[in-house]
């Protein structure tokens, strides 16, 4: 496929929130496929779009930008620019509705709440505060993150499933196609056949028919000419006997 038609094909496609969130998943759930060998993104992302029911929709290479885009924005919310303003508007850890998934696929340590940068502004200049340090979380605290964690693995868990259930159906659906088109194909194969054969048939009985009706024809022809042969001869034996009795009167 061409740059320009995979232009097209990705410029067509409406891409929601919904399917982003289930690509994170995904991505998190697979990251085995992506070990970083020759085309071996592609091959991911291919199995991706085959589940998903996408071909004709995306690209591998769309799908790999759009990951590479998640993680590039993650990495510049995780570690911001310090001397940065947020007054504009700008897109923060916090306001960010993928920070938790991503930090969860791609961070070193459990998903916590993300780092707020607390904006202060004098006339001239704007500072933005750094994230403050780590806080001891209570103990009631630790034992409810890894809890909402394990719910997380549990979806991720039950997404990969039903994406291989996904595969099966899908791949189920093809064998059965495949032997539906098979079938059909000897199907139409022996109705030739048969056709062939009927028509073969057809061919020789015509034939024969031919034959035979020449071959009346030939003794119709034959029986009427010696027929004319024998009324022929009989009149000239006619004339024969009729000439000696004349010759006969006259002595």
């Amino acid at each position: 496929m061409d740059t320009e038609e995979t232009v097209e094909i990705n410029a067509l496609y409406k891409w929601s929130d919904e399917e982003t969130r289930s690509l994170i998943q995904w991505r998190t759930v697979n990251a085995s496929l992506f070990t970083g060998r020759h085309n071996a993104a592609v091959t991911g992302y291919e199995t991706y779009i085959t589940a998903r029911g996408l071909e004709g929709r995306v690209t591998p290479v769309f799908l790999k930008k759009k990951w590479e885009n998640l993680k590039a924005k993650y990495k510049e919310l995780k570690c911001p620019r310090t001397g940065v303003s947020t007054e504009g508007g700008e897109t923060t850890a916090a306001s960010w509705k993928w920070y938790t998934l991503m930090d969860e696929a791609i961070g070193d340590r459990p998903s916590v709440t993300p780092p707020v940068l607390i904006a202060s502004s004098s006339r001239d200049v704007t500072v933005v505060t750094p994230p403050p340090p780590p806080v001891l979380i209570p103990e009631r605290s630790m034992t409810s993150t890894p809890k909402r964690r394990r719910v997380d693995v549990m979806d991720l868990l039950k997404d990969h499933q039903r994406f291989e259930e996904m595969v099966l159906d899908r791949e189920e659906r093809r064998q059965s196609e495949a032997v539906e088109r098979e079938e059909r194909r000897h199907r139409e194969a022996m109705e030739k056949e048969e056709a062939r054969a009927r028509e073969a048939m057809e061919r020789e009985d015509r034939r024969y028919r031919e034959a035979v009706e020449r071959e009346e024809r030939l003794f119709k022809e034959l029986r009427e000419r010696e027929e004319r042969r024998e009324q022929e001869l009989e009149r000239r034996d006619d004339r024969f006997y009729s000439l000696l009795e004349k010759i006969f009167n006259k002595k």
